[in-house]
């Protein structure tokens, strides 16, 4: 149950378009901000077509925001929201920690949840739960990606969001915790082989692993010894983009065009069979936990979309109900909410997601 509300979805990709849909079948009253919007929203919602940060600037009134621009954009409207007193549930995922802002929401009587997707996301509310059963973790590693169904000749990848934010995760190196300590290694490193044929009944099978920079807001929860998070993709899809670094073409006046491209080439098309899978394992002393979270998408939306926002949409039924408290936070600092972990969770497994625990 939710309360009905005013609520502005800044931003209206491919995650966007399907939570805006859901909340609008939910009876909201939406505005959408953007610089695009899909078709089929135009005659259900109020839409302005424009520039956010020029919208926020302007806006006025206590709507529940929901962030959902890309990279620095959405980075750039955190501090205005809050100056303006009102709530945020924050999907866009940038360098920038939100938590800077957590005074600044908490003199406003304001509240802000960040990192509202799968990973991170949901696996920060599975490694949470993890402790609360196991104590502290000798071992987490989070495995995450969403691909096609089938290889191809060419990249076997299609980018569900921001073709460009990939590009700067493979780039940008990798927070891990390693021995209760927090560094910094190569993005792209400890590539590894998964097979995943049992544990999607044969859908899929090999996939590669490379460490990649998804750890946010878990670098700080220590009550882990050894953590990671890594991207999953088809194998040879990442030795075709280190084939690019190694001849130069994302360096100097050639980045521009090799990003043109890749762009064009990971370009996301709905009649393509996708999927998404998260691979949270963790290891203790006193046991083991593995969850493997697994959808296909269906004809209405992608499984990056539904696995994505139905989380997004799960944060915003707390928000909307006065679960969320004052001030600034992650997910996992928010698992200790009763039930809250358990009602995100049957979000996802209502809609047919996928979700096994294995040990």
């Amino acid at each position: 149950m939710c309360v009905m509300a005013e609520i502005v979805a800044l931003g209206c990709g491919l995650v966007g378009e399907f939570v805006i849909s859901e909340l609008i079948n939910e009876g909201h009253d939406l505005t959408v901000v953007g610089l695009e919007i899909p078709e089929p929203l135009k005659n259900r919602c109020s839409t302005i077509i424009g520039d956010a940060l020029e919208f926020v600037n302007n806006l006025n009134g206590n709507p529940l925001v929901i962030n959902m621009l890309p990279g620095i954009i959405g980075n750039s409207v955190r501090k205005r929201l809050l100056e303006k007193n009102i709530d945020v549930v924050d999907l866009a995922f940038t360098i920038e920690d939100p938590r800077e802002y957590n005074e600044l929401a908490t003199n406003n009587n304001c509240r802000l949840v960040y990192d509202v997707g799968i990973a991170p996301g949901f696996s920060n509310l599975l490694v949470a739960k993890a402790i609360e059963h196991l104590g502290e973790i000798d071992d987490c590693k989070i495995r995450v990606g969403g691909n096609p169904l089938k290889q191809d000749k060419e990249w076997s990848y299609m980018a569900p969001f921001s073709p460009t934010d990939v590009i700067e995760e493979y780039e940008r190196p990798a927070r891990i915790i390693q021995n209760n300590n927090a560094i910094e290694v190569p993005a792209i490193s400890d590539l590894q082989i998964i097979n995943y044929e049992e544990v999607t009944n044969g859908k899929i099978g090999s996939l590669q692993a490379f460490l990649t920079d998804g750890l946010r807001s878990l670098l700080d929860y220590n009550t882990c010894k050894n953590m990671s998070e890594y991207t999953l993709r088809w194998p040879g899809h990442i030795e075709k983009f280190l084939e690019l670094e190694k001849q130069g073409m994302l360096n100097g006046k050639n980045r521009s065009k090799t990003i043109s491209n890749l762009v064009n080439s990971w370009k996301f098309t709905k009649e393509r069979g996708e999927f998404t899978l998260l691979d949270v394992s963790i290891k203790s002393k006193n046991g083991n936990k593995r969850w493997i979270v697994f959808d296909e998408g269906n004809q209405n939306a992608s499984s990056m979309a539904r696995t994505t926002g139905l989380v997004t949409l799960g944060f915003v039924n707390e928000m909307l109900n006065g679960n969320i408290p004052v001030g600034v936070f992650a997910p996992e600092e928010l698992h200790q909410i009763e039930g809250l972990t358990e009602r995100i969770t049957n979000k996802l497994t209502n809609e047919a997601v996928l979700i096994n625990e294995l040990f």
